[in-house]
């Protein structure tokens, strides 16, 4: 099986096979969302029985990515059905990688949650699961570290463009280490401010946080909301797509 999750910025990509009850990953593929060649090589590799897409990069980019899969795999499946209940008020505008980050925390740990990704943006959402049934309730959407970095240059006359650094400090003796104090301690202090509320408004007070994406070392020194366990899955989006797979091809092992 193979899963291709297909961000703003970056392309990733996993084969998985069969171990026993569950599956495990074989092969793993990240580049930038232009590197199609790097990607088209990766791919030819070995031929994937079935494969899952899911993106939210602009659709001329996707639908490269599709018809690139669409050559190499047997079966694809675009945005397979998640498994999730989703009540938010459209749900057919929640992004891809939200509502996958969510159904890979939801098979992963089976439990309520707050999943965070941090990545070109920061999403916080509240995962709600009773019994078998698992529930995505919304969330919060800001901007990642680098996309904070870049509209401070772009909105303003003077101010440079800078490389944020995880544990980057909040005293900047020039205009640089103040630019990397402001956006990484308040990348920081948003994403613990807001995991603490969207837990609070969807009842999930106790919930662990799942954190997950490109950014997510910005989170880990120091990291915030100590209070709470922490559980970090690199691939949390794929590991959806996996499930959604899974349940769309009938097979009978677990993601």
């Amino acid at each position: 099986m193979l899963t291709v999750d297909l961000g703003n910025s970056r392309l990733k990509a996993s084969r998985w096979c069969a171990r026993g009850s569950s599956f495990e990953r074989r092969d793993v593929w990240e580049g930038e969302v232009g590197a199609l060649d790097g990607f088209e090589r990766w791919l030819a590799r070995e031929r994937a029985t079935i494969a899952a897409l899911a993106s939210v990069a602009a659709p001329a980019r996707t639908e490269l990515v599709r018809a690139l899969l669409v050559t190499r795999c047997e079966r694809l499946f675009v945005a397979p059905n998640s498994g999730l209940e989703n009540r938010c008020r459209v749900p057919e505008r929640l992004g891809a990688d939200r509502l996958y980050a969510a159904a890979g925390a939801a098979a992963l740990f089976r439990c309520s949650c707050v999943v965070l990704d941090a990545g070109t943006a920061m999403t916080v959402d509240a995962l709600l699961v009773q019994g078998e049934t698992a529930v995505f309730l919304g969330g919060a959407i800001s901007p990642g570290p680098a996309l904070a970095a870049a509209a401070l240059a772009s909105g303003t006359a003077r101010l440079p463009l800078v490389e944020p650094r995880p544990g980057a400090r909040a005293l900047g003796r020039v205009t640089e280490d103040a630019i990397r104090a402001g956006v990484v301690v308040g990348f920081r202090g948003s994403a613990d401010r807001l995991v603490e509320e969207v837990a609070a408004e969807a009842g999930l007070d106790d919930a662990l946080v799942v954190l997950t994406g490109g950014a997510r070392e910005f989170l880990l020194v120091p990291r915030p909301f100590t209070a709470r366990h922490l559980e970090v899955v690199p691939e949390l989006v794929e590991r959806g797509l996996l499930a959604a797979l899974v349940l769309a091809a009938g097979a009978p092992a677990r993601p």
